[in-house]
């Protein structure tokens, strides 16, 4: 499993213990380098003895990374798997940004998504709040802006 942002949310969860860690890395930015992120692909693959791979992603929110870090790690998926190796990618979010092109790039590369709630609006609102204190329910969802755009379009409005 790899969290490439180490502890850093956009959210503020009230019972996530993996906030607190930030404050014991003054100064670090809590991104996974190009180099290391090869080489954990790398290791993942040569330590694999069975014919499939899980590659797990989770945070901290990993769409902090923004989706080019995780279009990087196909070509090494690729290059590491021995033949034969069927190769999985499972990913889990808080959803908050998730949009078209995230949701394009999950699903031309039949990514797993796994998306963070904890139930009704009501017991999410009162556990998820975001970094300003305000419930994130709602604040999720993948392809929201190309919908409103086919419905403007449709309607003739802009």
């Amino acid at each position: 499993m790899a969290k490439p942002t180490g502890s850093a949310c956009n959210l503020n969860c009230a019972y996530c213990f993996f906030l607190k860690k930030e404050k014991r890395y003054p100064g670090s930015d809590f991104r996974m380098s190009q180099e290391v992120h090869e080489a954990y692909i790398r290791q993942l693959f040569e330590a694999h003895q069975v014919p499939q791979v899980t590659v797990t992603w989770q945070g901290g929110e990993p769409t902090l990374m923004g989706p080019d870090f995780f279009r990087h790690s196909i070509e090494p998926q690729r290059k590491y798997a021995k033949p034969g190796t069927r190769v999985e990618n499972t990913f889990q979010t808080n959803g908050i940004l998730l949009n078209g092109e995230w949701c394009r790039f999950f699903h031309e590369n039949q990514f797993l998504i796994g998306l963070s709630m904890d139930g009704p609006k009501e017991l999410h609102d009162f556990y998820r709040k975001d970094k300003a204190g305000r419930g994130s329910h709602g604040d999720y969802g993948c392809g929201r802006e190309e919908a409103q755009r086919d419905r403007t379009s449709k309607s003739g409005t802009k």
